[in-house]
């Protein structure tokens, strides 16, 4: 029997980059989840759209206004009852549809359309505001007559747009072209089920391109996207869609997605391709610019015209009051030394200074008594006071100018007043300076079904009765003026397997950050393009984590452990031959790929551990590990987010680092201070006061509690919170303790007593020298003849 061939007259591969950018733009307006607006857009749809387009779009398809062209996109995703309800409501005619056209064809079309609806219907408006609140009753109450419940499915298809936003190979034009081909070749064959199913084109492709060795050549993670999206954007031109079926089958199919497991016997899940939870749009709460504004610091030039010294001790001899900015009582820098008998000082200019609240808060007045004559003479304190020109600055508009008089207040002790008159020019805006403040971490019970404690994080359900423990802790993060502006959250679940960061501004949840895995993330097999694709490789010790802001997903950030390198120990030196140089240890460094979702900007970094740096430069920002301090330019306005991904970043250190075999919690992981005279190179971890913010002694789902747990194969990251774990080649991490950065050639002597060496090998990380006598010298004594005579090689990885 000759195989029917399918001549498909539709673009499907500009269709489906058309298609996303549609869903993108519907999920862009958060009214399109209303059921007042879906029912007002229902019957205009019904009422005025379909006619006029039935009418005057048979030429040409016409472009739909945005919430009539949603109900329009939803109707079609079931073509029998699209095709029913066309021939029964317009008699007989089947309106066309497409998603073909270019962004310049759709608004010229919008434009056409827009006359033609004027013309048709003069009284009704072309476009409606969408917002719940502006909903017109006669349309929102009028009755419609569908067989299908489109409002149900707009209800259902909402989330769709957001389980596809992450997934690049959308893009890659090499993977639609060769997901077309198989489209067709899966038609050829007559699958019959593989429009009811468009969901199992990847994972035939994938078995597929398995078969032929093709794996690493495409982008293979498209249960929920690419796939779909041709599948869809079939269905979105019905008169081809039905004139394809009825010759392939001999009659149109609704999709569904159950015969994949009954066709292939596989499982349906794929890496990167599963349910991504509801859309977080909305969910939180947005900063306004004028709270962050308010958060800035800010500078401006002053001038000082008049100061007089209105209360005072007597002074015997002659006086000299200094004016300083300062940072509460620390001096910063000197603006003017008056001097003179006299009280007033009065000029066009005494002394002038930029003041930038950054970095000073006040003004200091100093009254000196001076005695003597030049170098034989000196000053002494009379009375000092200050005043908190940081309030005033921050209280002027951004470019505004102001003359103020002002007066310090009388000091209690000093019996010290100073009335000062200031010019105050240009007051410019300035970086957001976060200082944290850490808390305690509890124990306590949060039951995952919670939303109201978790915000928009998708949780599996533990099975009835096993409660989910967490260590939770809850720090303060201060401004510059030492305001707490928001409060931060950790939580670490290890019956979920999640992690998860929450930023509040005072009770509003404002970002979040939690762990994902490859459910959401493709591997790094599944690309073609690496470099461009946001992937996750569980069986490196690849960790992620995705933030939210009020739009949805702000950025993912996926960490590595990478660098960590076991110590060759040394070989000891031997009479008539010299010591074997040991090759030292390295603790390794956390390695950082951060994709911004809106802009699709991508920065790696690997952090400077190994040059005891611990500061990181973001787009828009600065972190300090260390400090625990957050610098946010004054072009950022993105606070809360930067916030998250700070202690996002710093979570990935607790998850990713590798800890001493058999490690606990709550217990310290610093190695011995000294090994002799040479300190052991470890990373501070316990120093780093955002790493330690972030659970770094804690219980925490890490990669050593998987290997400790499941084995040391087990790689974490598979299940992204759901509590699944894989087994597979866990590569070298977590593989000991962390070896140090000596070179280990020592000097006779050099390696210390006998009971230091003794302790060495019990480490792990070394290569295990074995101690003393690992080291050449049967006592594990530091002279030359205890060394073989040579020198000890030392067992390099412990510093040695």
């Amino acid at each position: 029997m000759s195989l029917p061939k399918l001549n498909c007259p539709v673009d499907l591969i500009l269709a489906a980059v058309n298609h996303l950018d549609f869903l993108k733009s519907c999920d862009q307006v958060p009214a399109l989840r209303d059921e007042g607006i879906l029912r007002q857009a229902l019957y205009r749809y019904q009422h005025f759209w379909l006619p006029l387009a039935a009418k005057h779009g048979q030429s040409g398809t016409l472009e739909a206004p945005l919430d009539i062209a949603w109900i329009w996109h939803c109707h079609l995703l079931s073509p029998a009852a699209y095709c029913s309800d066309c021939v029964r409501l317009l008699d007989d005619v089947i309106v066309d549809h497409s998603m073909e056209r270019n962004e310049k064809a759709r608004k010229k079309s919008l434009q056409e359309a827009k006359l033609i609806w004027q013309n048709e219907y003069p009284d009704d408006p072309f476009e409606v505001e969408l917002n719940p609140e502006a909903v017109i009753p006669k349309y929102r109450d009028g009755r419609t007559d569908f067989s299908y419940d489109i409002v149900s499915a707009a209800g259902r298809q909402k989330e769709f747009g957001y389980q596809v936003e992450i997934k690049p190979s959308f893009f890659f034009l090499l993977f639609l072209h060769f997901l077309l081909n198989l489209m067709i070749m899966i038609c050829n064959i007559n699958l019959i089920y593989f429009l009811m199913t468009p969901i199992i084109l990847c994972l035939f492709m994938q078995t597929f391109c398995t078969l032929f060795n093709w794996f690493f050549v495409f982008f293979l993670s498209a249960i929920l996207d690419s796939n779909m999206c041709l599948s869809l954007d079939f269905f979105l031109h019905p008169l081809a869609y039905k004139a394809d079926m009825e010759k392939l089958y001999g009659k149109i199919f609704n999709h569904d997605d159950s015969a994949w497991r009954e066709v292939f016997n596989e499982n349906f899940a794929n890496y990167g391709a599963m349910y991504r939870g509801e859309n977080p749009a909305g969910k939180l709460f947005k900063l306004k610019s004028d709270g962050i504004l308010g958060m800035r610091t800010k500078s401006a030039h002053l001038v000082f015209d008049r100061v007089e010294l209105k209360a005072a001790p007597n002074v015997s001899g002659k006086s000299k009051l200094q004016i300083c900015t300062a940072t509460n009582s620390k001096q910063v820098g000197v603006i003017a030394k008056l001097k003179g008998s006299e009280r007033v000082w009065q000029e066009k200019s005494l002394g002038s200074v930029t003041f930038d609240t950054r970095n000073v808060n006040c003004l200091k007045f100093s009254l000196y008594e001076c005695t003597g004559w030049a170098f034989f003479g000196s000053k002494t304190l009379v009375a000092e006071t200050g005043f908190d020109f940081l309030s005033v600055i921050e209280t002027l508009p951004i470019g505004q100018s102001s003359v103020q008089e002002l007066s310090t207040p009388r000091d209690s002790n000093l019996q010290v007043c100073v009335d000062f008159k200031v010019n105050i020019s240009s007051v410019k805006k300035g970086p957001i300076l976060l200082f944290l403040k850490a808390g305690q971490y509890e124990r306590a019970i949060m039951p995952e079904n919670l939303e109201k404690l978790w915000g928009p994080i998708p949780l599996s359900r533990l099975p009835p009765g096993t409660d989910n423990w967490c260590e939770v802790a809850s720090h303060k993060v201060l401004n510059h003026r030492g305001t707490a502006l928001f409060t931060c959250r950790l939580i670490h679940s290890l019956p979920l397997m999640q992690s998860a960061v929450h930023v509040f501004c005072q009770d509003k949840m404002v970002a979040v950050g939690h762990l994902i895995g490859t459910d959401q993330l493709p591997i790094p097999t599944q690309v073609s393009k690496r470099a461009a694709a946001v992937t996750l490789n569980p069986r490196a010790g690849e960790r992620a984590v995705l933030i939210k802001n009020h739009k949805g997903d702000w950025a993912i950030v996926v960490g590595r452990w990478t660098g960590y390198r076991k110590g060759v120990p040394g070989v000891a030196g031997k009479r008539g031959s010299r010591g074997k140089r040991g090759v030292p240890g390295s603790p390794g460094t956390l390695h950082l790929k951060i994709w911004r979702m809106e802009t699709g900007y991508m920065q790696e970094l690997i952090l400077s551990y190994d040059q005891k740096i611990y500061s990181m430069i973001l787009s828009g920002a600065v972190v300090d590990l260390k400090a625990g301090y957050v610098l946010i330019e004054d072009n950022c306005d993105d606070v809360a987010e930067t916030l998250a991904l700070a202690f996002s970043i710093s979570l990935l250190h607790v998850l990713c680092q590798p800890r001493p075999k058999g490690w606990e919690p709550y217990k310290s992981t610093q190695p011995a201070v000294a090994r002799g005279m040479r300190n052991v190179t470890a990373i501070p971890s316990e120093d780093l006061a955002f790493v330690m913010a972030a659970g770094f002694l804690m219980s925490t789902p890490s990669n050593h509690y998987v290997r400790e747990r499941y084995g040391e194969h087990a790689c974490a990251g598979c299940g992204g919170g759901g509590g699944e774990v894989e087994i597979n080649d866990f590569a070298d991490i977590d593989c000991g303790s962390i070896g140090g950065a000596d070179n280990g050639i020592g000097d006779d002597g050099a390696m210390g007593g006998g009971e230091d060496g003794a302790g060495c090998g019990g480490c792990g990380g070394c290569g295990g020298c074995g101690g003393g006598a690992g080291c050449g010298g049967g006592d594990g004594g530091g002279g030359g003849a205890g060394c073989g005579g040579g020198g000890c090689g030392g067992c390099g990885g412990c510093g040695g």
